[in-house]
Formats: C-alpha cells, structure tokens, sequence
C-alpha cells in the first residue's frame, strides 16, 4: 500500500475544485455491437485492460440528517458521532449508499418528502441536508474480472459491481434474514468467492414518482459489513476488513478499495425555498421545515395509481415529479445552487471550507480511459467515454465526442 505525498494529495483536490462547467448528457449507452464507422472517435495506442484497476476519480451525494463536522486540526469534514478522528473519519462512509449528484435528490423525492409519509412535521428519517463527496476508488481485481462482462447497468454499470442496499452499518438482509451473496463476496463468507470489498454501482431511473436521469446507486462496503455499527466490534471489523482506506493512503484494490473527503453541504431547505418564505404567523422567513409544516405548509403531496403520479400541491420546486426532464433540471438547479453558495461564503459556521463541485469533464480528465479498466470498453467498436459527474463509462454507439478506444477494438 502507498502513501499519499502531501503535496500531490493538495494539487489534486485543488485542480478538482476550480473549475465549474457544465455537460451535457451522453448519446451512448452500454452495449457491445455497435454499427457504423469509426469517424472521428480517438483511438490510443495502449493495449487492452490492465491487470491492476486504475483509480478513479468521481463525485457522489447523501441526502442525510446529520451536518458534516469540521476537524480544523485535519482540515476536513467528518462525521459528528464518535468522539476520535478516525472514529469520525470512519463512520462517514462506513458501509453505506451513496447516490450520483445527478439523481440526488430522488431518495428525498420518492421516499422522504411525500405528505403521506411526513410525522409530526419532521420528513422521514429526518433528513435535513445534502452533502456533496468526492471519491477515488480502485476496484478489486478478482471482483473485476468476476463481474467483467458488464453489458446491463441495471444489474452493475461497468467498472463496478452489483449495488447492495445498505442499512445501519450493514448490507440489507434478504427477507429470510440471510446475507446477500455479493455482501458474502466481500470476505468470500458463506461459500462465496473472495472478491474483496467492491464498491457496487448500478443504473436507477425508472421509479415513477422520482424518475431521475443518469441516476446511479452506489454501495460503499466497510469492515464487518454484515454487522449493524452497534454490533460491530474491533475483532471483527479486523477479520473481515477492507473497504475504506485510512486518511492519507492511497486505495490499492486490496488492503482497502476507496477513499473519500467532503467537498461540502447544502441544507435542503435552503434548496426549496422554504428559508425565502416568510411565516404569516411571525412575518420572518422560516427557520426550517418543520416551521413551515406547523404552520400549515405543505412541501410534496401526490398519489400514484397504476403508474401514474397525480399532484395535488406543494412547493414549486417540486413540480412535475414524474417528468424525467423537469427532474434533471432539478438536479443541475441543485448543484447550481451549491456551488453559488460557495461563492458567496465558502466558509461553514463551525469554520470549515467548501469547495465548488468540479464538472464532468475536469474529472475526465484527470482519470484514466475506460478500457483501462474495462474489457468490455477495451473490445468496443467505438470505444468507451466518462459521463456525467460520477464518472460512468458508457459504450459508445456512434463517433460520439469523448469516445476512447483501445487499439485490440480495430
């Protein structure tokens, strides 16, 4: 395992953090026989898939209750639980999900905000804030060549394997209380192979009430995932463990698999508008959700029937739920939003420093071409591009602009 040097560690994140452009969605979508022509899609002297995974580079969100604590002697967000550093640098992705900037706000959309879910003005599981996260990830070689063959991005996008729901510290049980197989191929418990601890990513945009475009599902396994944080104890997280690395080494696809840092937070009301509202009742703006839910406001209420979403009111923000394009826009408002908030003030109230959230093709840029990691990119006709801010790689369909192809799919 390497360390990071002190100095290549800040450039990085300072190249990542200046730019801000926007990118306009991807024409390609993963498949392996595609028609035509070369045309003007670059291709690259480099062989086909190296045997050790290239780090990748992408950006995630949480939508979650919890503000990201500032730690000035580290100079970086962690968690507010726990009372050490590493405790706190742990628990902020200590085998949990995370969701592709572009379909953030779906969780909230589909599961949290709905009048019929709201209790006693507060939304479900009392989420308050969106936190914005910058990984690097070297995936497992025995899990990358275990799942190669990645041609359906509902079951795992390419360079990932399958998205295991994760809850309380712990991959989700099956209905029989049993643990997953892919969560069993972390350790290769149960019978399973030993994978290692891979990062799992699959395609989610078809949920009716929150169909967001690009959206993808990440699962970030940590030791003793099979394990609440409650029962996990330090003789198990020690036998079964991987996953997220310490802060400042480099993930190498064995002794751990990704590494992370907060970029910085949005608080959700913020995003919707209820802190531009004023309370009649007060005549000031509302404090917060639960202000304007006691005072009789309602931010989302709809009903879905045979697959059709039906809106009966709430915040303008919020409107046509069910149209994936009015979804998508919501979700560039939001990081727009973001980053104007970083420019106006980057500094937190308990001092920390946010970052704007770096484009698409800044990320691009600086990570390595799909085929490097990927068979099925390296055998493309047209070679494969990064899309969007996490970093997905698409088979392309035609010469599309940003395609890359390894020489072996001449």
């Amino acid at each position: 395992m390497k360390t990071f040097s002190t100095m290549s560690f800040i450039m990085g994140t300072t190249m990542l953090a200046i730019v801000d452009r926007t990118v306009t969605a991807s024409s390609c979508k993963v498949a392996t026989d595609s028609p035509g022509t070369h045309g003007t899609t670059e291709t690259t002297p480099t062989g086909p898939t190296s045997k050790s995974f290239q780090t990748v580079t992408s950006l995630q969100a949480r939508v979650q209750g919890d503000m990201p604590q500032w730690n000035a002697d580290n100079q970086r967000f962690v968690s507010e639980y726990y009372t050490t550093f590493d405790e706190q640098y742990r628990a902020v992705l200590d085998t949990v999900n995370m969701a592709a900037v572009e379909g953030a706000l779906k969780y909230v959309q589909a599961e949290c905000i709905n009048a019929s879910v709201v209790t006693e003005c507060e939304r479900k599981n009392n989420i308050q804030y969106v936190v914005f996260y910058q990984t690097t990830i070297v995936q497992p070689a025995a899990a990358m060549e275990y799942y190669t063959n990645a041609t359906n991005e509902y079951d795992f996008a390419i360079e990932y394997c399958p998205y295991v729901p994760m809850q309380g510290g712990q991959c989700e049980p099956n209905p029989d209380g049993t643990i997953p197989d892919v969560c069993n191929q972390y350790a290769g418990t149960d019978g399973q192979p030993k994978l290692g601890f891979c990062v799992g990513g699959s395609l989610q945009d078809n949920e009716v009430i929150a169909p967001y475009p690009h959206n993808y599902w990440f699962s970030f396994p940590n030791s003793c995932p099979q394990e609440l944080w409650d029962d996990k104890t330090d003789a198990c997280r020690e036998e079964y463990a991987g996953g997220l690395c310490p802060l400042g080494v480099e993930p190498d696809g064995e002794t751990c698999t990704f590494a992370y840092e907060v970029l910085g937070y949005i608080p959700l009301d913020d995003v919707v508008g209820i802190t531009s509202m004023v309370n009649p009742q007060t005549n000031n703006n509302y404090a917060n959700y639960t202000e304007f839910c006691e005072a009789g406001g309602v931010e989302f209420s709809v009903l879905i029937a045979e697959g059709e979403v039906t809106w009966l009111e709430g915040l303008d923000f919020w409107a046509n739920p069910g149209d994936s394009a009015a979804n998508a826009g919501r979700a560039e408002e939001l990081v727009t939003m973001y980053n104007e908030l970083v420019e106006k003030n980057p500094v937190t109230t308990d001092g920390g420093l946010m970052r704007r959230l770096p484009a698409a093709t800044t990320l691009a840029a600086i990570n390595p071409p799909c085929y490097g990691n990927s068979k099925v990119c390296a055998n493309a006709e047209f070679g494969c591009k990064r899309s969007y801010r996490s970093q997905i790689c698409e088979v392309c369909m035609s010469n599309d602009s940003g395609c890359v192809k390894s020489y072996q799919s001449d």
